[in-house]
């Protein structure tokens, strides 16, 4: 099958756009061919010669060594002014059409809500369905939809409160209409999806994220992340450096973490709030900073981590925890990050009461670090619940999904 995955942008630390890609890869490792569909940018900076993108004849570029790690297709796009820097795809369905006549498109999958890709795509579809109906063609693209609806966001402009009412009550039911398989990243996703009156048997919920590269890492040999000699124990978070992701917060666990003994916090990402991290980070000499994004990179700095932590205000999809778990490695979150949804409280992580609940983490390295065996017990039942946790099988569910 050529199957198309399409988000507003990629990214290495942002897990909705992430997920896109992720789920690129489930695909080709079946043996199928499939490409991530995208704007110009990558983490919220232009990846392609921009000009390149606008001169060419269909609307985009086929980038074989993209940024995001995946066969990609950047297609014009731009920022909209509501909500504010919000990124969308221009002229889409002409474009998806031009991409559908180059590939023979046999499903597209649309990851992510409030822009402009959900109700383009479902627009396209639904033209596809009325040509299949009156024999204009023999055959449409199978539709699946990722919304990552996300609960309640902090939103702190009315502005963007206002346009994401709006989408949800203008634009979702529509695409919903449209859709053959939605899938659920968490159980309270599912039942907002029923408020939508879209039948049970249409929606997948499921946990299965890992990324298959990462996963491949599993029983490799990882050096520990030279950044952490010196040190006898870390915790670590990995993910986007925003004001939602509570940067404030990890540096009070670094500080904690130093009156506990030679321990250290390994933060990976990059940001727009990178610099005030920096800034805050400034003299404490464990918080460790790394933006390097390679595979083993992460993968090695998961592994050798006492713990894993997220302490987001807002994270809609939160499965980064899910490679966590896959290696054994306890993690905690609070309700506002869907990354709580993935793990048992007490069995393989915990789940803290709040994205503030600074005490409640470091009791718990404390607890870790005095109690080895009980830090052993949770890495076994991490990694026996997220073995089986691999996008892949989410790749092969859908397709069995769109086969019946």
């Amino acid at each position: 099958m050529n199957i198309a995955v399409v988000a507003p942008q990629s990214s290495h630390w942002e897990d909705t756009y992430r997920a896109a890609a992720v789920l690129v890869k489930a695909f080709l490792k079946l043996g199928h061919k499939s490409w991530l569909i995208t704007s110009i940018f990558h983490d919220g900076r232009p990846a392609v010669d921009v000009d390149a993108v606008e001169k060419s004849e269909g609307g985009y570029v086929v980038v074989e060594g993209d940024v995001s790690g995946v066969p990609a297709i950047r297609v014009i796009s731009g920022r909209s002014l509501v909500p504010p820097s919000a990124i969308y795809l221009r002229n889409f369905p002409r474009v998806l059409n031009a991409i559908d006549e180059a590939y023979g498109l046999d499903a597209v999958v649309v990851v992510s809500s409030f822009w402009n890709g959900p109700e383009d795509v479902a627009r396209w579809i639904s033209i596809k369905k009325s040509l299949l109906a009156i024999g204009e063609v023999s055959k449409r693209p199978f539709f699946v939809y990722v919304p990552v609806l996300g609960g309640r966001a902090p939103l702190k402009k009315p502005m963007e409160v206002a346009s994401r009412v709006m989408w949800s009550t203008l634009y979702l039911p529509q695409v919903l209409q449209q859709v053959d398989v939605v899938v659920a990243v968490s159980s309270n996703e599912f039942y907002d999806l029923r408020q939508y009156r879209v039948p049970e048997d249409k929606i997948v919920e499921c946990r299965d994220w890992v990324d298959p590269d990462v996963a491949e890492l599993a029983g490799a040999q990882l050096e520990r992340p030279k950044q952490a000699e010196g040190y006898d124990f870390y915790v670590s978070y990995i993910g986007p450096l925003d004001e939602d992701r509570n940067i404030r917060g990890l540096i009070k666990v670094a500080e904690r973490i130093a009156t506990m003994g030679n321990g250290a916090l390994i933060v990976a990402g990059a940001g727009e709030a990178e610099e005030k991290f920096r800034r805050e980070a400034e003299g404490r000499k464990n918080v460790i900073l790394i933006r390097e994004h390679g595979i083993r990179t992460l993968a090695s700095i998961i592994r050798w981590s006492l713990a894993g932590v997220d302490l987001a205000f807002y994270e809609p999809m939160g499965i980064r925890a899910l490679e966590y778990l896959y290696f054994g490695v306890p993690y905690a979150a609070p309700p506002t990050s869907n990354a709580a949804y993935f793990i048992t409280n007490g069995v393989d992580g915990i789940h803290l009461e709040s994205a503030n609940d600074i005490e409640g983490f470091v009791n718990w390295v404390s607890t870790l670090l005095r109690e080895p065996e009980l830090r052993d017990e949770m890495s076994l039942k991490a990694r026996k619940k997220a073995t089986e946790r691999t996008a892949v099988k989410l790749a092969e569910t859908l397709l069995m999904r769109l086969a019946s």
